[in-house]
């Protein structure tokens, strides 16, 4: 129909049905309808699906009970432990992956099922001859007081043993200064005397294998502590590998009391010593031997799991974070399951995400969770997540690193101070009434990682190493209750919304 037609037919008003008027009017009609249609499509798509709200909103949301649920099941047999580089771990970064998926997090740029690989360096230790310290007074074996430890090499050593404290080396505090170490075997004591402000970095068992080898040392002896015992931090067959570490190994309380029997000293006084701050180091006369078979897996494939809540604005991202892995089963067959350490953190992390993308509303920025594995290797993932997204680790505005959620009067946030944004958040949800309390930074975890960048960065945790489940074959779902994971779900959301605030 020509623009005449439309013209003679307005003319001759509504009444009129000849000429196909009629059928102008209704194609204008329904023209009208789509574009109507469209502009609502259009305005509904350029806004949030819903105001981001205040922090009470999601905060009922968390359902203690399915944060339990996902303990219960990455603490299951299922995944053998989870330690980084065996089948466990696999399965357990795929099923927590399936947890992102179901919750409706984005999958990252350059995962494929929200997982990435990495080479992690492990190696497998397949045999341990026990340790044999031989003195004046008699000859002591260890046998299984004593075992492999991490980052240990490969060969067997007997030599003469020097006692060098807990190895620390700092301005005033020198526990090598003076002791002749070449060829020798290092006895080292565990952790660092409280009574000085010791870096965090040197109480670490790499740190003390690593700086052992640095002085000549052909073995190294840890030592557990009276004033702070734990069962040994490894048992898994599978260890992170340290190239060219000396033969290095751990020995229980009952071993460390052993061992000094036959230098004839008494352990407990010397190890009470060092506690109090006092250099201990000295010449043992003491003759130790024992030997390690392991061979080296220099790139184990490990996993991160990642995924992300697009938020309005996604240049200034924020994480919160938890490291999957644990200690696996060691060569006897006992199953380390971790339900703490950390399958607490993780199962809070999900149970934040799934709160909030429940909430159906855009966050003002984006925020991601992200899974690390090698933690209990010395930070691997997060070195790993770094390594490959460097701009993007960079940009991240504060990282919320969840690590051993078990407790009844709830979390510690280990902070720097002059992270005033995080400090400002924290303080903000503790006058909400979050069971927060702030404790000195401190490293350990993979928040550390994003420390050495500048990134601001805290850890939340209910304890240290003094519990006695932490690293144990008792670190069971059993003993965790749903409520404490529904606490820390709660408040360390209240943190993020004092971080992000709301829209």
């Amino acid at each position: 129909m020509s623009q005449g037609d439309v013209v003679e037919c307005e003319s001759r008003g509504r009444a009129s049905v000849d000429s196909g008027c009629t059928r102008v009017e209704e194609v204008t009609t329904n023209r009208r309808w789509v574009v109507l249609v469209l502009l609502i499509i259009t305005i509904a798509g350029c806004r949030p699906r819903a105001t981001w709200p205040a922090v009470d909103q999601v905060v009922s949301a968390v359902n203690a009970q399915r944060a339990y649920g996902a303990v219960a099941e990455l603490a299951s047999p299922t995944y053998t432990g989870r330690r980084t580089g065996t089948p466990g771990e696999a399965r357990a970064a795929a099923w927590i992956a399936s947890q992102f998926k179901t919750i409706g997090l984005q999958e990252p740029p350059a995962y494929k099922d929200y997982l990435a690989t990495y080479g992690a360096p492990l190696y497998v230790v397949s045999s341990f001859t026990g340790i044999k310290a031989s003195g004046t007074p008699g000859e002591s074996f260890l046998g299984d007081r004593g075992m492999a430890v991490p980052y240990a090499g490969n060969g067997s050593i007997e030599a003469d043993a020097v006692l060098a404290g807990f190895g620390v080396q700092m301005a005033g505090y020198d526990e090598y200064a003076g002791l002749d170490v070449v060829g020798k075997v290092v006895i080292l004591l565990r952790y660092s005397a409280p009574t000085r402000s010791v870096p965090e970095s040197q109480t670490y068992l790499a740190t003390k294998v690593g700086e052992a080898a640095a002085h000549g040392a052909a073995g190294v002896v840890i030592l557990d502590m009276p004033s702070a015992p734990n069962p040994f931090d490894m048992h898994g067959q599978v260890v992170s590998a340290l190239p060219d570490a000396p033969v290095s190994a751990l020995a229980s309380l009952a071993g460390a009391r052993s061992l000094f029997w036959a230098a004839g000293l008494s352990f407990d006084e010397i190890a009470q010593q060092a506690w109090q701050g006092d250099v201990v180091s000295r010449d043992l006369n003491l003759k130790v031997s024992f030997g390690i078979t392991a061979s080296w897996k220099a790139d184990a494939t490990a996993f991160n799991v990642a995924g992300v809540f697009p938020g309005t604005d996604n240049t200034r991202p924020i994480m919160v974070c938890a490291h999957f892995d644990h200690l696996g089963t060691d060569r006897s067959g006992v199953m380390y399951p971790g339900a703490d350490d950390d399958a607490s953190g993780v199962a809070v992390m999900l149970e934040m995400a799934h709160s909030m993308v429940s909430l159906g509303a855009v966050p003002p920025v984006s925020i991601w969770f992200v899974a690390f594995s090698g933690e209990e290797e010395g930070l691997l993932g997060s070195a790993a997540f770094v390594a490959a997204a460097p701009e993007l680790a960079q940009s991240l505005t504060a990282v919320l690193d969840l690590d051993m959620m078990r407790s009844t009067s709830g979390l510690g946030v280990a902070v720097d101070p002059s992270n005033r944004a995080i400090m400002d958040a924290v303080s903000s949800a503790i006058r909400d009434g979050a069971s927060l309390a702030v404790i000195p930074w401190t490293g350990g975890s993979d928040h550390e990682t994003f420390s050495r960048l500048g990134v601001p960065n805290c850890m939340f945790a209910a304890h240290g190493r003094e519990a006695p489940w932490y690293h144990s074959a008792a670190d069971t779902a059993a003993d965790l209750p749903a409520a404490e994971l529904g606490t820390a779900a709660r408040d360390v959301l209240r943190v993020v919304w004092g971080l992000i605030g709301s829209s």
